[in-house]
């Protein structure tokens, strides 16, 4: 284990904390599939060197970005398999029967090793984050409650001239935009369709009564729910004041009909839920269907919806999303970046030690 404060090489047997700097070691590489050092070393590159804020989506992503897209063409060991069986039976009764066995099987065997390699762990990294979010603070993490409790001095922050509104599903999304100025730099007020942060919205309502023609627009991801969420904002009376100027800036049923594959995740309930939890194993048991643990690669968006999934508009970093953001409010169309075009994390680590998340 190498300790990500002092780089201190630390063996297993002796014990959790840094011989020589007293950090506390997280992460057994053998049992969580990652180090400590690498799971530091992927929130450095996430956030550039610490420069900017980043959701819990995000690092999870990053975290099990290895799985994305990657397929075996040639999938060796099931084939070996599948070929001795084959070969067992050729002996046994005929070597004609053995030959269509195999040839029968074949194309199965090929499709099944392809789709597992769609899946990914995406709770799995979840739940690593918030078990080393309790032991260390990750400080980049917006988890759409910083401004819950805002302080005079973070009050003088939000006064500034915006020309616009920008409405998030997403509490921890609000975080991430303001943590790195976006509100300044595109001069956006940025609030939560919960009216997070209370101020800005009161703020909100009366920036629309001096200004009506100004424009806000909805930032929401790829589920049903968030299809959805202009028209119930529409519906709502708390968002009376801006019922006549609501327009959809999110990722649409439209764009992912022309789009590739993309990683779809478990529900927002589903990912709150396994992160909180202290027993992971009592909640995989009692789920009825264990693939709702996993995200999944897939174009195939009309599945994905109907089985409750969702494809977050966050599925870039930070500085990404804030520069295709930023483009979207001007063109009034959010792009999509392919999974394939996103710089992968790469983790360096001295060659003696890998990690199964990167």
């Amino acid at each position: 284990m190498r300790c990500p404060e002092c780089r201190h090489e630390q063996q297993y047997r002796d014990g959790k904390h840094c011989g020589k700097c007293g950090y506390h070691f997280v992460f057994l590489r053998k049992k969580d599939g990652i180090s400590d050092f690498a799971f530091r070393q992927i929130i450095h590159r996430l956030s550039e060197g610490g420069h900017y804020a980043f959701t819990d989506t995000q690092l999870a992503l990053a975290i099990a970005r290895p799985w994305w897209g990657k397929r075996s063409w040639i999938p060796l060991k099931p084939i070996f398999l599948l070929a001795a069986i084959s070969f067992g039976i050729g002996l046994v009764e005929q070597f004609i029967l053995g030959v269509l066995v195999f040839i029968m099987m074949l194309p199965w065997v090929i499709g099944l090793s392809r789709w597992r390699k769609t899946v990914f762990h995406f709770l799995s990294a979840y739940h690593l984050i918030y078990r080393y979010h309790g032991t260390h603070p990750i400080a980049g993490l917006a988890d759409g409650q910083a401004f819950l409790h805002t302080t005079e001095t973070e009050l003088r922050e939000f006064q500034y001239a915006p020309e616009r509104i920008l409405v998030v599903e997403r509490d921890d999304l609000v975080d991430m935009l303001i943590r790195n100025r976006f509100h300044l730099n595109h001069k956006t007020a940025v609030i939560g369709c919960s009216g997070y942060p209370e101020y800005v919205f009161a703020a909100c309502q009366e920036f629309l009564k001096i200004h009506p023609n100004a424009s806000v627009q909805v930032l929401h991801d790829a589920s049903l729910d968030g299809f959805d969420l202009t028209k119930q904002l529409m519906a709502d009376p708390k968002w009376e004041f801006a019922h006549q100027r609501l327009t959809d800036l999110g990722i649409s049923r439209a764009m992912l009909k022309k789009a590739s594959s993309f990683p779809w995740l478990p529900s927002e309930e589903l990912c709150r839920c396994y992160s909180g939890s202290s027993d992971n194993a009592f909640l995989e048991m009692i789920l009825p269907d264990k693939s709702r643990l996993s995200g999944t690669m897939s174009a195939d968006h009309i599945r994905m919806l109907d089985a409750g999934r969702r494809m977050p508009v966050d599925y870039v970093g930070p500085k990404q999303l804030m520069n295709l953001l930023g483009a979207a409010m001007t063109t009034g169309s959010l792009a999509l970046v392919a999974a394939n075009d996103i710089g992968e994390v790469i983790v360096d680590t001295d060659g003696d030690e890998t990690d199964d998340f990167g």
